[in-house]
């Protein structure tokens, strides 16, 4: 069985303390004692074996035996996504970082039904987390803010491959199989209402290639695992 893993921002010294949450389920879920292993990482690419140093009233430390890097696969894959309501949003938190995506900008777009708030993004970087210390992942996604949808367009000059999903499109799935050497891969997924012509037609001038994923009508956050799926699997991940 694989030692419990728990996430830690800063990995600097030869001992850490886990934050409150991850303290508690350390002490009282998983009932770890002094001396027990312990996988520890910062979300950032750097991951350490430890030891249960000491479980007190003031917390739970862990000594530090080793660290080492994990670099992140490439391309690195980011979603744009127009994100849907409720405990949605978390299914999609949830699943992408699962699938080891870079990025998630939720963007504002004509027909966007979600706002979203600082306690949203508190509440996604949790769910993130949760998730990557499940997956084993090294990396946390970076989940910006709102985006409008022209200042995603204004930032694609950063990304090698730029695609957009367009629900019944003809367009085809190969198209996110092509992503050779490439290092960095943008995909937009709009919301439940489609995107509206203007938008449509302001992707393309930005050079977004359009992709079918499938003949079915997808909801938000199964468009945007299906396309994280699709590309995790194209690279060998899987």
């Amino acid at each position: 069985m694989a030692d419990p893993r728990f996430h830690v921002p800063d990995l600097n010294g030869a001992e850490v303390q886990l934050a409150e949450a991850e303290g508690r389920h350390a002490s009282q879920s998983r009932r770890l004692r002094p001396g027990d292993a312990v996988m520890l990482f910062d979300g950032r690419g750097t991951e350490a074996a430890g030891e249960i140093a000491a479980v007190s009233r003031s917390g739970v430390h862990v000594r530090i035996l080793r660290t080492w890097a994990r670099p992140r696969l490439r391309p690195t894959v980011t979603l744009a996504v127009a994100m849907p309501k409720g405990p949605r949003q978390d299914v999609l938190v949830e699943k992408c970082t699962e699938l080891g995506i870079a990025g998630l900008w939720p963007i504002q777009t004509d027909r966007s039904v979600s706002e979203v708030s600082d306690h949203k993004l508190d509440k996604w970087r949790r769910t993130a987390i949760e998730a990557a210390k499940q997956s084993g992942q090294a990396w946390l996604p970076v989940l910006s803010p709102l985006r409008r949808l022209g200042d995603v367009l204004a930032e694609t000059a950063g990304f090698d491959r730029l695609f957009i999903a367009v629900p019944n499109s003809d367009s085809p799935t190969r198209w996110a199989l092509d992503v050779g050497e490439v290092e960095s891969v943008l995909a937009l997924i709009g919301p439940e209402g489609g995107w509206t012509e203007s938008e449509l037609a302001a992707c393309a001038d930005r050079g977004c290639r359009a992709i079918s994923l499938g003949p079915n009508t997808l909801r938000i956050e199964t468009a945007a695992i299906a396309f994280a799926a699709l590309l995790h699997a194209s690279l060998g991940r899987a």
